[in-house]
């Protein structure tokens, strides 16, 4: 008779809620009831287990990888300035080129992307275009068994795990009879709602964050891997992206628990959705794009190419021969000219329709959250399609930067070729190696945190929409939700 209402508690600790009670107190007790359900849970300590194999033992694996691209680049490096020490006839150098390459991505060790593709050598020369050589991962187990980068885990197990944490949040508590007791005390939907989000999140995400942190760190202790400042903001902005990326699924199982009475059915709901969320959808975005924005095969647009080369030359040849000797040269760069401009035509058509085709596969693909997460993910990291598109336009001026300064340095040592009459001399001059560090540096850069965020601006507004419209969705599913089921 003593006790006063707000002294009576529930069996799992909670006062009982009346007008008089603060809201923030009873939401954080209804957020510490729900981590300590959760934390005591065989399901966290399978999450916390799997994050911190999974993830430890990836970023190990891509750290030590790295370790292996950055040496291989160093030792590449050298052996080209040895090789361009040696050269000393211009056109020779011009017509056979160089090869250069990207030096490797840190970033890669979490969101490899296509960087396999972006770390491919880079042929520069006059005799032909610029282009991606072969792939510097010949081992072909790579492409059988590819290890599983922070990307391809946060997008597959963190997501399925998100699904397992609140796939019973509601209809699991009313199997149980607690959500009835809880809701007799007339506690407000959207506090029980709100805790159950905000105390099963924590639960899940701590983990994660500190799997994610002590792989750093044990990378960074036993491997080359360190961050500038740049590569800092852009790890956390994939943080943040995980994160937002793991609550739409938690989001996402907590409406369906709201729309179910029995666990088992919102479990089986949930897994179906996320087979077409994250399995089917992504991959048969492209080959639908394939479909709608058909593109000819690589190989078509070189035999059209060698085809309009072949035609220009035989129509040029007979006027070539006609022609006096001196004036065969200009005959032949004309020529060449002609070539260039079609072929490139025809090459730049090409990569339009290539680009149409892209863009639809990433429109359709959208319609997943989990292309979305991968998108602006791999587009933090420079890994993206945005970074391949950039290296892309960046060989293509590179090639045109590097023929200028051949072109300037071969009438510099044509000028200091004047006046000399001793033969010695001029022989020691047209012999006089390469200066490595008179050639412009291929040195292509990843774009700014702030420029990334304006690319990725799509991908993340469907994420933070697609998070406020499943919680509303579990909330209006909750406040009808009939408890005498």
């Amino acid at each position: 008779e003593c006790l006063t209402k707000t002294d009576l508690v529930f069996p799992s600790g909670l006062p009982i809620y009346h007008s008089s009670t603060n809201g923030l107190s009873m939401l954080a007790l209804l957020i510490a009831k729900e981590m300590r359900s959760h934390l005591l849970s065989y399901r966290f300590a399978l999450t916390l287990l799997l994050f911190f194999v999974l993830i430890v033992s990836s970023v190990e694996m891509l750290a030590l990888n790295y370790d292996r691209q950055a040496t291989n680049y160093a030792e590449t490096r050298r052996s080209q300035e040895e090789a361009l020490k040696e050269a000393t006839d211009f056109r020779s150098l011009r017509w056979r080129g160089i090869k250069v390459e990207k030096p490797p991505n840190p970033m890669s060790v979490f969101a490899m992307g296509l960087e396999r593709e972006m770390s491919r050598s880079v042929k520069v020369s006059s005799f032909e275009d610029a282009k991606l050589g072969r792939s510097k991962y010949a081992n072909p187990l790579f492409a059988l068994f590819p290890a599983p980068d922070l990307l391809y885990i946060v997008n597959i197990v963190g997501s399925l795990l998100a699904l397992l944490f609140a796939f019973d949040a509601i209809c699991g508590e009313q199997e149980r009879g607690t959500l009835k007791l809880v809701m007799a005390y007339s506690v407000p939907r959207h506090l029980v709602l709100l805790a159950k989000w905000i105390g099963g999140y924590l639960a899940l995400i701590l983990p994660f964050f500190a799997s994610v942190f002590t792989a750093l760190l044990f990378a960074q202790l036993t491997t080359s891997l360190s961050f500038v400042a740049s590569d800092w903001s852009a790890f956390l902005g994939m943080m943040a992206v995980a994160a937002l990326y793991m609550s739409v699924f938690y989001a996402l199982a907590m409406w369906i628990s709201a729309l179910t009475h029995r666990s088992s059915t919102s479990l089986v709901l949930n897994f179906l959705i996320w087979v077409i969320l994250v399995l089917l959808v992504p991959n048969t975005a492209p080959m639908a794009a394939r479909a709608m924005a058909p593109v000819p095969s690589p190989g078509v647009i070189a035999g059209q190419r060698q085809a309009i080369q072949r035609s220009l030359w035989r129509e040029a040849w007979s006027s070539i021969r006609r022609a006096p000797r001196e004036e065969r040269g200009a005959l032949r760069e004309e020529i060449q000219a002609r070539i260039r401009s079609a072929t490139d035509k025809v090459l730049v058509d090409y990569l339009q329709k290539v680009d149409s085709q892209i863009g639809t596969g990433v429109l359709l693909a959208r319609l997943s959250p989990s292309a979305s997460y991968v998108y602006a993910t791999a587009g933090l990291a420079g890994s993206g399609l945005e970074g391949f598109t950039g290296l892309r336009e960046y060989v293509g001026r590179y090639r045109i930067e590097f023929l200028d300064k051949i072109h300037e340095l071969e009438e510099e040592r044509s000028r200091e070729l004047e006046g000399v009459t001793d033969q010695e001399e001029r022989q020691e001059i047209r012999d006089a190696p390469v200066d490595p560090d008179d050639l412009p540096a291929f040195a292509p850069v990843r774009p700014r945190l702030a420029d990334n965020l304006v690319a990725l601006q799509t991908d993340l507004s469907i994420l933070l929409v697609l998070n406020g419209l499943f919680f509303l969705g579990a909330y209006s599913g909750f406040l009808r939700y009939d408890l005498m089921k």
